[in-house]
């Protein structure tokens, strides 16, 4: 009698077992985020790779300033290291570009947050015509319009104009999308890529979700931005681990346009893109960028687009 008790007790107590480990599993944390200080009052939340793209968080006069919010469900993450950094609120998020894993937690910020973007990603955000990925523009629609960017820019935005919170901000065209925007911190010395140098590695562009990239301008987009910008010594990139210096940005452009002129010359002796994509050999002064010859961020698509006219 004991042992037909125990029985429907055992298999109970495996059950709450079960029941306990696929609930810790589901509740298992998602990446980290790492703080990585820039000055007393900018710090850049990386870990780039694995939690969307990186963030760049200004300590302002009235409040804290975001650039980016990585993917979708890291808005409590982001605000705990804010607290942790100060007791000021989130009063402006900037998107550097539409894709999910830069803007996919815009819609778990407070209302009264100030977003601000170049009105390229505004309307990329308003479409009603979303592709799966890397668009999240789902996000926006229907109640959630309010986080539509209310302040926008054609070229050129200045925030905080004359005082220690100055931030400057750049769009010169065309390349990983149509609306990258290059954001300098100008007392930091400091700006903020997207992923226009999303790291040591060749871009993915994005030119076959209606987001605009172009691997024909972007690497005269990044000459614009080169060539205009001045007084900045660090680099945040789009998913690079750690900050970098603005001669990696410099090697970034000779590196994309070393693959542009190849493929150039290849066109121009009536070779494939076949062709030129297997001819391609990456020069030794670049040895510490990844070249890839398949994938979202190689060779291949690239040669393809320029060949294509894109």
């Amino acid at each position: 009698m004991n042992r037909l008790f125990l029985l429907p007790l055992t298999l109970l107590a495996l059950g709450l077992v079960a029941w306990n480990t696929g609930l810790e599993a589901a509740q298992e944390p998602h990446p980290v985020i790492e703080v990585h200080r820039i000055t007393d009052n900018l710090h850049m939340l990386g870990s780039g790779s694995t939690t969307g793209g990186n963030i760049a968080l200004l300590i302002a006069e009235h409040g804290v300033v975001l650039v980016d919010t990585k993917n979708e469900g890291y808005g409590p993450d982001i605000l705990e290291h804010v607290r942790r950094l100060t007791d000021k609120p989130v009063t402006t998020i900037i998107n550097s570009h539409v894709h999910y894993d830069h803007s996919g937690a815009n819609t778990e910020f407070p209302e009264t947050v100030q977003f601000v973007a170049q009105e390229n990603i505004r309307r990329h955000m308003a479409r009603t015509d979303c592709q799966p990925v890397p668009t999240n523009c789902d996000d926006f629609q229907g109640e959630n319009a309010k986080y539509l960017p209310a302040t926008t820019f054609s070229d050129r935005l200045t925030l905080f104009a004359g005082g220690p919170d100055q931030i400057d901000l750049y769009y010169f065209g065309r390349g990983h999308t149509d609306g990258d925007t290059f954001i300098v911190f100008k007392e930091a010395r400091t700006m903020h890529t997207g992923d226009m140098f999303l790291g040591k590695l060749l871009p993915f562009i994005d030119a076959e979700n209606g987001n605009g990239g172009s691997a024909i301008e972007f690497g005269r987009t990044l000459t614009r931005a080169i060539n205009t910008i001045q007084d900045v010594d660090t680099i945040i990139t789009g998913h690079w681990e750690v900050p970098l210096a603005w001669s990696d940005l410099v090697d970034y452009r000779a590196f994309y346009m070393d693959l542009y002129d190849h493929t150039r010359r290849g066109m121009d002796a009536g070779r494939s893109a076949e062709e030129v994509i297997a001819d391609y050999v990456k020069p030794a002064r670049f040895s510490d960028f990844s070249a890839a010859l398949d994938g979202p961020f190689s060779v291949t698509p690239i040669v393809n687009y320029i060949y294509k006219g894109v």
